[in-house]
């Protein structure tokens, strides 16, 4: 892919337990939205908690916990911190 670095993956491939980065979100201005209500948007670190097979997967942002359909997940790209 053009343009894409190697250590940038889907939310769902993070570790879990571990801070990870929000790099960019792929999808729509509504989307953008309600992930921008759960504070989660370019910049933010989030920690992957735990993923419910094909369900959804529950993150921490902050002091937050929100559970995210798989869908919406592999969306959001992140990059482990520190690189």
């Amino acid at each position: 892919m053009v343009g894409r670095k190697t250590d940038e993956i889907p939310l769902p491939f993070a570790p879990f337990g571990k801070d990870v980065e929000v790099v960019h979100i792929n999808g729509g201005e509504g989307m953008r939205r309600r992930l921008m209500d759960m504070a989660i948007y370019p910049g933010t670190k989030v920690r992957l908690l735990s993923s419910f097979g094909r369900g959804r997967l529950v993150v921490q942002v902050g002091e937050s916990r929100f559970a995210l359909g798989r869908g919406i997940a592999y969306r959001i790209i992140v990059r482990e911190n520190g690189r």
